[in-house]
């Protein structure tokens, strides 16, 4: 039951859109591209929750392991922001769902949002469905599966399912992500 729960909240997320032609009109838990951090989280989670080591060139930097307490679709979030950034504008937004040893509905839903988003937007590029081995893991035995939509401008969303290796301590994820062109050319070079 809770499972169905779940997937009529994701459909029904993903509609609220009516037919948007730009990214940045897309929320994630009511979150889109070029807000403010901070009308969602504390300043002293953002600032904790630094991931200040995971790149070299710090134009933007990562703020991960986030929660919202009344968050009804998704259990953990990541951010990115522009390096220095006093208002923490949001660059990039990721929402999270965690499965254990169930990758396969994993990729159940992320076709369904596929869809979904695809009917949400008047002009969205389907860039493809990839599967590639994740570079974290050393042994080439996890893997992600993902499909990146564009709109014209260049921002990206891209839905993406985590199969982690058993050999890891991880739970396979759904993750989506909305990214703005600046950031997501940026992380292409990293």
């Amino acid at each position: 039951m809770k499972r169905l729960l779940l997937i009529l909240i994701l459909t029904f997320s993903f509609q609220t859109l009516t037919k948007a032609d730009d990214i940045r009109d897309f929320a994630i838990e009511g979150m889109s591209l070029g807000d403010s951090a901070l009308l969602f989280f504390d300043k002293d989670t953002l600032e904790q929750n630094k991931e200040e080591n995971w790149f070299e060139d710090k134009s933007f930097i990562p703020i991960a392991e986030l929660k919202l307490k009344d968050s009804k679709i998704y259990e953990s979030f990541q951010i990115h922001i522009k390096n220095k950034d006093g208002n923490y504008l949001m660059e990039s937004i990721s929402g999270f769902n965690f499965f254990k040893d169930n990758i396969n509905e994993c990729y159940n839903r992320l076709d369904t949002i596929v869809n979904d988003i695809e009917r949400s937007f008047t002009d969205i590029k389907n860039l493809g469905k990839s599967n590639y081995k994740h570079s974290f893991d050393k042994t080439g035995k996890s893997t992600i599966t993902d499909v990146i939509l564009e709109d014209k401008n260049g921002n990206q969303i891209s839905i993406q399912c985590y199969d982690w290796s058993e050999d890891l301590s991880y739970w396979d994820q759904l993750r989506i992500t909305i990214d703005t062109k600046e950031f997501n050319d940026w992380l292409i070079k990293q």
